[in-house]
């Protein structure tokens, strides 16, 4: 047996390993819906038998007078509006570092790519103390203003519109097009399949926030899905873990239809020029 040969089967082993790795944790949450609390602790990797999947569908969708659907709505309305104004305001904020020369302009800039690198939960408290100031605590606000700065995605929509062209804007500017027109007809249209593959990283991003909703909020009806479901208790307060399972596979099911729907506008290009 040659060398390459060699090598492309320890390369396909290590892929397939991979592949089961990460496919794993979603094929037990599969099968785990299929099964009572008993079944779960027999630790089989087999569905359960007798089935539960419907019993398990239905108790979360009437659990607590159907507060599944309050976080699910939540969910959907932190998501999408913080992700769209975010991406929407970064997209300005992008365009503006690429047609304009300002004071103090590659300082910010490198300022903004510092602060991109600065994770979420540092900020956590700093914003807990502003909102209790502002008297935000256990209001939507407090979920979705932070989601509205969207630091990261200035600096991906820079690198989008650095790929048009001066003789572009040039042009509409010969034409009499205002700096308004020239953003909607001129630079939007360009960076399509950024604006959309940050829109998909922010909804993501906002959907499993988990940590800030936690510090923030208080009113389970005011609760994210991905922070609802860890609250599913029996009456003497006890984790009903098939029910947490089966709320859990219901959180990921609109991302997995996202990602099928948008796929195609899903190519990431953080070069510049």
């Amino acid at each position: 047996m040659s060398k390459r040969v060699m090598v492309g089967i320890g390369v396909t082993a290590i892929l397939v390993a991979l592949a089961v790795y990460f496919i794993f944790p979603f094929y037990w949450l599969v099968i785990g819906i299929t099964k009572d609390v008993g079944q779960l602790f027999q630790k089989s990797l087999l569905p359960g038998v007798p089935s539960h999947l419907r019993e398990n569908i239905q108790r979360v969708f009437a659990y607590e007078n159907g507060v599944f659907f309050k976080w699910l709505g939540n969910s959907f309305l932190y998501a999408t509006v913080g992700s769209v104004t975010g991406v929407t305001v970064a997209a300005l904020a992008g365009f503006a570092f690429r047609r304009y020369d300002f004071f103090l302009k590659k300082p910010l800039f490198i300022l903004i790519l510092g602060f991109s690198m600065v994770p979420g939960y540092a900020t956590t408290l700093p914003l807990f103390m502003m909102f209790r100031d502002l008297r935000l605590i256990d209001t939507r606000w407090a979920v979705l203003l932070p989601a509205f700065v969207n630091v990261f995605g200035v600096y991906m929509m820079v690198a989008y519109f650095n790929q048009i062209t001066d003789d572009m804007f040039d042009a509409a500017e010969i034409d009499g097009a205002n700096d308004f027109a020239i953003f909607l007809r001129i630079a939007f249209p360009n960076i399509v399949p950024g604006f959309i593959t940050l829109v998909l990283l922010s909804f993501v991003g906002s959907w499993n926030n988990f940590f800030l909703p936690l510090v923030v909020l208080n009113s389970r009806a005011k609760m994210p899905l991905i922070l609802g479901i860890t609250t599913i208790t029996d009456p003497q307060g006890f984790p009903v873990y098939n029910l947490t399972l089966t709320a859990s596979f219901f959180t990921i099911l609109p991302l997995l239809i996202m990602f099928t729907a948008l796929q195609r506008y899903f190519r990431p290009q953080l070069y510049v020029r």
